[in-house]
């Protein structure tokens, strides 16, 4: 279920995508310092009658190297069964 604080969530990383390398700092995980990032359409649907969305995609460029995708879901509460699911 969407909600306010979900979306939120979203909307900073999506208006404001320069906020992502303090977030990874934070995460301990290394970021390229050149790297360009681009808010990409979260709409993942098929041409099957399926929907799928993820919350926000982010493209991450690097001169020079191969970028990247970075999908974010954000979840409101712990489930271990999603684990396994989510690869």
């Amino acid at each position: 279920m969407v909600t306010s604080s979900h979306e939120t969530a979203h909307r900073i990383f999506q208006d404001r995508p320069e906020l992502l390398p303090p977030v990874f700092d934070l995460l301990g995980v290394p970021l390229p310092t050149k790297a360009e990032i681009d808010v990409i359409s979260p709409d993942t649907t098929e041409i099957r009658p399926l929907e799928r969305r993820v919350d926000t995609v982010l493209r991450v460029k690097v001169p020079g190297k191969d970028g990247f995708l970075l999908a974010i879901e954000a979840q409101g509460r712990r489930d271990r069964a999603k684990a396994s699911s989510w690869t």
